[in-house]
């Protein structure tokens, strides 16, 4: 049921790793304040679902107090996390873990916010991961969970980049995985089925994002 890690290699995976340290890198910070801001949580327990390897888990505990713990679902990008939290000297701040969205290993009521970036597009079934992130967050904590840039400026600016140094996004490259399509309203729908009223939807110039609050 629960789908395999995406990086069917260790190269790949650190293929990825030097995107997100490169072209990549100045997504993060933005897309942390913007999510700081938003739900105006910036202080105790944090999960990153799909967090590679941790550049927004690293980005949110600089930026705030938050106790970040990084998950995904690979061994070789928990490697890499650890090694990038290491490299920051963050290991009091970010906590790097193996694990999926649909079985989370944690209690119940465990976080104040949990983030994704980039990775919804792969869960099997939506409404095992949305009833897992309801189930981990604290009363009153917040879920912002999407993908984006931050800006389209930055998008233009990240893929200018690459394109002057030749570097091609194709299929094949892991930089441009192919996302799954989702009908309209199914996003939705899988919400409202994992029992979650209270949330809405953003989708401007910073991406797409679903932001859920749960009830206390």
């Amino acid at each position: 049921m629960f789908p395999k890690p995406f990086w069917k290699s260790a190269a790949e995976a650190r293929q990825y790793d030097t995107f997100a340290n490169t072209d990549f890198a100045r997504v993060y910070p933005v897309i942390a304040h913007q999510i700081l801001e938003r739900t105006g949580i910036t202080e105790g327990t944090c999960l990153d679902i799909g967090s590679g390897p941790a550049s927004l888990a690293l980005a949110l505990a600089t930026l705030s107090d938050l106790r970040v713990t990084a998950l995904d679902s690979s061994p070789e990008m928990f490697e890499l996390a650890k090694k990038n939290v290491q490299m920051r000297n963050m290991e009091e701040k970010v906590v790097p873990m193996t694990g999926d969205v649909h079985a989370i290993p944690t209690e119940d009521a465990t976080f104040n916010l949990i983030v994704s970036r980039g990775s919804y597009h792969f869960w099997e079934d939506l409404v095992v991961a949305f009833s897992e992130i309801n189930r981990v967050l604290k009363p009153d904590g917040m879920a912002y969970i999407g993908g984006g840039y931050g800006s389209s400026r930055i998008r233009d600016e990240v893929l200018a980049s690459r394109k002057e140094r030749g570097i091609v996004d194709d299929a094949a490259h892991p930089a441009r995985i192919r996302f799954r399509k989702y009908r309209p309203g199914e996003i939705e729908d899988s919400i409202h089925r994992a029992g979650i009223m209270d949330y809405h939807i953003i989708n401007d110039d910073s991406g797409f994002w679903i932001v859920i609050k749960k009830s206390s």
